[in-house]
């Protein structure tokens, strides 16, 4: 019985080891994920010189920029303050309100369902067969309304509703719900859809709304989950709405002109999410742009058939100088959109030459913001054409 005992325990210590053994092999089987390595962006003179001159003549007190290149993050910087109270500087995850780039974001939305065959760009918008139905407004529905089909609203071509008399502006006292009822029931429309181009907000409020039902999700859910997670987009989120409920990392925004009232409780992003309801960083506006750009150097989410129909324009889409896709300006081969509230300046931009350029802001120009733009694009050329750029092979993405 001895004898068997210590026989016994020799085979358990000899069974242990070789279990231990095999362990550790498989351990050191696992593939071992490599550390990112730490990359080291040189300053561009050139280009810090040119933001930095448009800084200064534009009074804005920060800015954020990220320029891609080929798939690549070649460069991304913050200059000047973030928040004056608080003596903080721009860096690359200050977060920005995002304004009107905002309805590239929804814009992608929709062309993700049309990908999916859950909606047609020819459906119409309201009545009995609407993707909306009846669900808004008194019945009959005024002039035109029940000829808006999905392609007015993101091409701006809905007869109304819009620059001088937009309705997302109006009654802000009720929700997103609320001003759609009220302006179906008291705003006529002034042309057939489909023939004249009126920029408009609230054709973007509208277009959430679609979302959401195509979808089955709420608009944010839907975004969240179908393009921002899907390309790594991780600050981007609806807005606050007051200084006090500003997100972590969220810049300060500072008046100007007649902005001085205006650059809290503007408006309430929530309703308006869909239009100008996004808070973002340079970085992940480059991811998302990147993600739909047509290129083969990193993976889209929309195919080249969506992209194709996203990016092309109508005989009517022609506007404040411009031609119009779904939302995005398409100018050969550069699509861009500009966003601009009190406090708030963003553009994003991209060219088939492999160039993608995102800047955010925490001022605008005033009076005349379109100034600042028209300054910012000079900006955009440059880097966008210039030869003599030295970009370093790095990739901060």
């Amino acid at each position: 019985m001895k004898n068997n005992y210590f026989k016994n325990q020799t085979r358990i210590a000899l069974t242990l080891a070789v279990l231990l053994l095999a362990a550790c092999s498989k351990e050191k089987s696992q593939p071992v994920e490599p550390e990112k390595p730490v990359v080291d962006q040189k300053d561009i003179s050139v280009i810090d010189q040119k933001i930095e001159k448009f800084l200064a003549d534009n009074s804005f007190p920060g800015l954020s920029i990220a320029i891609s290149r080929n798939g690549k993050l070649v460069y991304q910087k913050g200059y000047g303050i973030a928040n004056v109270e608080a003596a903080e500087q721009v860096s690359t995850d200050s977060r920005f309100r995002i304004a009107s780039v905002s309805k590239l974001i929804t814009s992608v939305a929709v062309m993700k369902l049309v990908q999916d065959n859950k909606l047609v760009l020819t459906q119409k918008v309201f009545g009995p067969d609407g993707i909306l139905g009846t669900a808004y407004g008194k019945q009959p529905y005024k002039t035109y309304v029940g000829d808006i089909t999905l392609s007015d609203l993101l091409h701006h071509t809905s007869g109304g509703w819009g620059q001088t008399n937009d309705p997302a502006f109006s009654t802000k006292t009720l929700d997103a719900d609320g001003v759609i009822n009220w302006t179906l029931d008291n705003v006529l429309l002034t042309a057939k859809p489909g023939t004249t181009f009126n920029y408009s907000n609230f054709g973007y409020m509208l277009l959430s709304k679609i979302i959401a039902k195509a979808s089955g999700k709420s608009y944010t859910d839907y975004v969240k989950e179908q393009i921002l997670d899907k390309v790594g987009a991780t600050n981007t989120s609806i807005a606050g709405t007051s200084l006090a409920t500003r997100a972590q990392n969220e810049v300060r925004y500072y008046p100007q002109g007649g902005d001085a009232g205006f650059v809290y409780d503007y408006i309430d992003f929530n309703r308006a999410d869909g239009a100008m309801g996004w808070l973002s960083t340079p970085k992940d506006l480059l991811l998302f742009t990147n993600a739909v750009d047509g290129s083969p150097v990193r993976p889209d989410i929309l195919n080249a058939t969506t992209i194709g129909l996203m990016t092309t324009t109508t005989p009517a889409s022609i506007g404040l100088g411009y031609h119009f896709g779904c939302g995005w300006v398409v100018e050969g081969d550069e699509w861009f959109w500009w966003g601009s509230l009190p406090g708030t300046f963003s553009m994003l931009y991209r060219n088939a030459n492999g160039i993608c350029i995102s800047v955010t802001a925490n001022g605008r120009r005033q009076p005349t913001p379109e100034n600042a733009l028209n300054g910012f694009i000079g900006i955009t050329n440059f880097i966008s054409t210039d030869k003599d750029i030295a970009w370093q092979d790095i990739d901060q993405f």
